[in-house]
């Protein structure tokens, strides 16, 4: 190999070596993205630190959902839906998981065990004319207690959720406070997460669940694949006692990552290749962002929020719990958010990928038209002045929101 450095003393240049290293930052995303594209085995396997799926999941790796860290896809062959990314939640009327199949309908199983269920999505026409979710649910060895109900949701684009880490929590307050005073109708409320350092502000996840994103990280892990880890200690994922036979399987733990399937530092590397899934830059669409605020969809889909520093990030959200009506209602609460609200969604990554992109939290809406129609709620009166909007400033505002 020539050497570089030898060759630069010999011309008088200053020396100037072939190798470079990666700041820590960027080795832990690439690792991250290796782990995050990872097809994880059923315990045991010859290598400690890749088995541990399962006994019941929905996906061997975190890329079958989030293929390059986008979200859900869809595909229509012969009038059946196709979703990668399609999951059923159970709860009871007060939020509490089903005391057979817990908090998510598992779709896989490892070899030898049953998976508690079939799971067919497909579309409808609701009364308002606009297509609804549901799904045919087809149980296996056991069904769910009589009081439990069923909540739809697919997988998010994780695109710019960097940005959203690095909100200030003074900032997500202030958002609602400000909401609270200003008598627009608007009451956006900041989710308050008690962890072992104390209450933080949730502002990830579908109803803000989540406080950073190795916490966010770590539940899907459990909860999609069944993987544990020190943030998610539960080496059987989503198993409940009920399911005899799911525990009674091999588990990955191992003293090489924490005593559980997956390291904290495993974790860590994850979020910080999703850290590093940057959205594309704001385009300069002075008449978009005009009929944004217009409608009064800024309101909640805040163009920018502060970071520590005073950096402003355009995250288009304020990462409040808003009351989005009956018509975009889930299933269940969670025990701090009611079935009604949800986390105002980030406007990121919002190309359509030519039809293979749904929007909502079911994935219901086909377009970001049809997304909007089906506010309700707080958001009621921003959906009216769209439907007001000429035809013409409508298809304007759509091609905004699409480039960004």
């Amino acid at each position: 190999m020539i050497d570089s450095i030898n060759l630069a003393r010999d011309s008088g240049e200053k020396p100037v070596s072939t190798f470079s290293h990666p700041a820590p930052e960027e080795l832990d995303s690439a690792v991250g993205k290796a782990l995050f594209e990872r097809r994880w085995v059923q315990a045991p396997a010859s290598t400690n630190t890749a088995d541990g799926l399962g006994p019941l999941f929905n996906a061997g790796a975190c890329a079958s959902c989030h293929k390059n860290g986008n979200g859900a896809r869809f595909s229509m062959i012969d009038g059946v839906l196709g979703v990668a990314g399609f999951v059923v939640r159970l709860g009871d009327a007060q939020g509490h998981a089903d005391p057979f199949l817990g908090r998510q309908l598992q779709e896989h199983a490892i070899p030898g065990l049953a998976p508690e269920a079939r799971i067919d999505p497909y579309l409808e026409q609701s009364p308002n004319g606009l297509p609804l979710m549901r799904a045919r649910i087809t149980f296996n060895d056991a069904k769910p207690a009589p009081e439990t109900r069923t909540e739809f949701r697919v997988a998010p684009s994780l695109i710019g959720r960097g940005l959203i880490a690095r909100v200030a929590e003074a900032e997500i307050l202030k958002q609602a406070e400000s909401e609270d005073r200003n008598g627009d109708g608007i009451t956006g409320r900041a989710r308050i997460v008690s962890t072992p350092e104390g209450s933080r502000i949730g502002r990830f996840g579908l109803k803000a669940t989540g406080v950073s994103l190795a916490d966010q990280t770590a539940d899907a892990m459990m909860l999609d694949m069944g993987l544990s880890s020190p943030f998610q200690p539960f080496p059987y994922g989503d198993c409940t006692k009920a399911e005899i036979k799911c525990l009674a399987n091999a588990n990955g733990r191992s003293p090489e990552t924490d005593g559980e399937e997956i390291s904290k530092q495993m974790v860590d590397m994850v979020a910080a290749y999703v850290a590093a899934l940057a959205p594309r830059p704001v385009p300069a669409n002075p008449e978009g962002a005009r009929l944004l605020a217009a409608t009064g969809c800024a309101a909640c889909h805040t163009e920018s929020l502060k970071s520590e520093s005073g950096d402003a990030l355009p995250v288009f959200t304020d990462l409040l719990l808003h009351d989005m009506g009956d018509g975009l209602a889930g299933g269940f609460p969670d025990g701090f958010a009611s079935a009604n609200e949800w986390r105002t969604a980030p406007l990121i990554d919002l190309a359509s990928r030519n039809g293979k992109r749904r929007y909502l939290h079911d994935g219901r809406a086909a377009t970001l038209d049809e997304a909007i129609r089906w506010h309700g709620g707080e958001a009621a009166k921003a959906k009216d002045l769209y439907m007001n909007l000429s035809a013409s400033d409508r298809a304007k505002l759509i091609d905004y929101l699409g480039s960004l």
